[in-house]
């Protein structure tokens, strides 16, 4: 051991300087080997325990769906069991909300759809913003909607629901999942190119409204193909077109609106996951991989093609760009259609 009072002003003979230099060099390898270990535990820790991720709609549609899939998918992934849960109300405001005051660690999450941007568009007084207050994970999936037709209208194009429309005005009506969703926003632009006027019904997420259109207490609904092409098979609902635009490789058969007589119609939705703003990068870069291997799934793939939905997935940046430009094109169209709550 040194103790300063054997040490001179000077240059101090190599015999003296060579211990402290070997002393010193122990002590930073030393330092190095512990912050490195400390380190790669905390990197590997996540995640620990079982996630949430939060579906604002009630069970039974289609993001109920595919949430459900992707959950388990991602479960294999990251090792830990991934629950959803659904929380719906408000326009999804309930489930997003929820999962914006949680904690930013990445163990709640949201698998949102255009909603998620549309819902604080809404509001006088914002509720929250979409892309400051949430750190974007990943795409999943995008797909066109169809529109479905009970039966009992006897339409079955969408130059006769058109053509019907006209002759009643305001006999028609159409379901969706909720005031200022995709589905309504939908039929709104839909009504609005056609020059018809169709009344909207709300529901608290696409199962309930579905099973309204499937007994025929509601006309017409804007919906993804996914889990009702059965019921189009079955002949229990009507498909007349899909929104895209090209026609959707699960119903080659079936025309876009666009060819049906509304040139340049078009309407598409996606699915995403999202975390509460300030999710650590490591965690977010973590999510992501688990997002993107899960949604690739063989398995996954496979059953959504055939229900008309494409996978597609994309870095947290790209999610992040494709939230603002969504933001922008539904201001526009809310203001084009005079959409709101109050």
């Amino acid at each position: 051991m040194f103790h300063t009072s054997t040490l001179r002003i000077g240059v101090a003979p190599a015999q003296a300087r060579r211990p402290a230099t070997l002393l010193a060099r122990l002590a930073a390898v030393l330092l190095g080997s512990l912050a490195v270990a400390q380190a790669a535990p905390a990197a590997d820790a996540f995640p620990s325990h079982p996630l949430r991720m939060v579906v604002a709609y009630a069970p039974g549609g289609a993001t109920d769906i595919v949430g459900r899939m992707l959950a388990q998918e991602m479960s294999q992934q990251l090792g830990q069991t991934v629950v959803l849960e659904n929380r719906a109300g408000g326009g999804t405001l309930v489930g997003t909300e929820s999962v914006r005051r949680s904690p930013a660690d990445g163990y709640t999450l949201l698998f949102g759809t255009n909603a998620f941007v549309i819902t604080p568009l809404l509001h006088d007084q914002p509720t929250y913003d979409p892309v400051k207050d949430f750190q974007p994970i990943g795409l999943t999936t995008v797909q066109s909607l169809g529109i479905l037709v009970t039966p009992k209208l006897g339409i079955k194009t969408v130059q006769e629901l058109i053509a019907y429309a006209r002759a009643n005005p305001g006999k028609i009506n159409f379901a969706s999942s909720g005031n200022g969703s995709a589905q309504h926003l939908a039929g709104a632009a839909f009504a609005n190119a056609a020059k018809i006027d169709m009344v909207h019904v709300p529901y608290k997420g696409t199962g309930p409204a579905m099973t309204d259109l499937l007994a025929g207490r509601v006309d017409i609904m804007f919906s993804s193909l996914v889990g009702n092409m059965e019921h189009v098979s079955a002949g229990r609902l009507n498909l007349i077109a899909t929104t895209g635009a090209h026609r959707s490789p699960a119903t080659p058969n079936v025309p876009t609106v666009a060819e049906s007589g509304l040139p340049g119609f078009e309407a598409q939705t996606w699915q995403g996951v999202i975390a509460p703003a300030g999710t650590p990068k490591d965690v977010v870069a973590r999510l992501n991989d688990a997002v993107v291997k899960a949604a690739k799934t063989q398995h996954i793939v496979d059953t959504l093609a055939a229900q008309g939905m494409e996978v597609r997935t994309s870095t947290p940046d790209e999610l992040r760009a494709m939230l603002v430009r969504d933001s922008t094109q539904y201001k526009a169209l809310l203001k084009q259609t005079q959409t709101s709550l109050q």
